[in-house]
């Protein structure tokens, strides 16, 4: 019987199609490891499900997208992060948009570059939290500076990803869109202020 030693089995097993590996019996953290990464993404080598480096890595990529004033730096990150096959969620953005709410926001990879990336960038993105499961960050966040700088706006998003190449496949956004609505011009009267939630 004739044993490869672990050089050679990297070898054998790179020669071979992912789809080959898919359906035979190699350690799914050897396919893993072997797919196509956006370039930095951290490697990791314990498993197939996000670790902390890896989902703060999606997350400040993604916010680049949105914050960098090269906004073709910001497409070229944008076609790098989002996978092929992409779908974004948002009754906030529907609202602003004048889209049908409970409908999609963004339907593909290039209608999402068409509406983000070529946007002016934001000014201010500050992270509030994060945490992820083995497929799903959730990411809290707070914009300031945004056009007639009226008020902050909040929000938070969910991304689904593959934890194998670092790109983002869905994302599930809501946030303060009355508040974004009046920093962009539009006008909208709130409760008197200093009233509060009951005690």
């Amino acid at each position: 019987m004739h044993l490869l030693n672990a050089g050679s089995f990297l070898a054998l097993v790179v020669t071979l199609p992912l789809t080959a590996l898919a359906s035979s019996t190699i350690d799914p953290r050897t396919i893993c490891l072997l797919k196509p990464k956006v370039s930095g993404y951290p490697v990791s080598i314990l498993g197939i499900c996000l670790e902390a480096k890896q989902a703060n890595f999606i997350v400040e990529k993604f916010k680049s997208i949105l914050t960098n004033p090269d906004r073709s730096a910001a497409k070229a990150t944008a076609e790098a992060l989002i996978a092929q096959v992409y779908v974004e969620e948002s009754d906030s953005i529907n609202i602003l948009a004048g889209y049908t709410l409970g409908g999609p926001s963004f339907t593909s990879k290039k209608s999402f570059i068409e509406g983000v990336a070529a946007a002016p960038a934001i000014p201010s993105m500050k992270t509030l939290e994060m945490f992820h499961s083995c497929d799903k960050i959730s990411w809290r966040w707070n914009v300031q500076g945004l056009g007639r700088q009226t008020y902050p706006v909040k929000g938070i998003n969910t991304f689904v990803v593959d934890p194998c190449t670092g790109q983002i496949k869905a994302t599930y956004i809501e946030f303060s869109s009355i508040a974004w609505g009046v920093d962009i011009g539009w006008t909208c009267t709130p409760p008197p202020a200093g009233s509060g939630p009951p005690q």
